[in-house]
């Protein structure tokens, strides 16, 4: 005899889709299928235990963070207190890189990269470091790594 949760878990698995038990809101939402979720998840270790051993990385993988706006609101208070400018007045700016692999990347003085963010419906150039027309039959786009530093506004 099942418990209701167990046959539960039985069914996610039948379908491929995330048990409820180990979905929202244990875990970060998301639609994948099972295979691609646990592979992702499985990613997502693997960069917070470099991190946590290893040291803050040279790129951060922003679209791993359960709550990116997080990150973003601690970039701004870290300049914040470094400068004494109130957080309220401080404003991103973000500059694309000509570095696809984020291992690549180098230390900012000040601010951070990040990557992991994708674009729809266009094509993205490396070495113009804009927007092109889409390449046939791809939807999304993987951004290069951008670098992210806080400015006053």
């Amino acid at each position: 005899v099942m418990s209701a949760q167990l046959e539960e878990m039985f069914n996610a698995f039948l379908n491929q889709g995330v048990p409820p038990v180990w979905g929202e809101p244990v875990s970060y939402p998301c639609l994948k299928p099972l295979n691609a979720w646990f592979q992702d998840f499985q990613l997502r270790i693997t960069f917070m235990n470099e991190w946590l051993t290893g040291g803050p990385p040279t790129s951060y993988w922003v679209s791993c963070f359960y709550f990116p706006q997080g990150f973003m609101t601690c970039s701004k208070q870290v300049h914040a207190r470094k400068t004494k400018v109130p957080i309220d007045a401080l404003a991103f700016w973000t500059e694309p890189t000509g570095i696809r692999a984020p291992k690549e990347a180098g230390q900012q003085e000040e601010g951070q990269n990040v990557h992991g963010l994708f674009i729809q419906g266009c094509g993205w150039s490396v070495s113009g470091r804009q927007m092109e027309e889409s390449a046939k039959g791809e939807l999304f786009v993987e951004l290069p790594v951008i670098w992210m530093r806080v400015i006053p506004t």
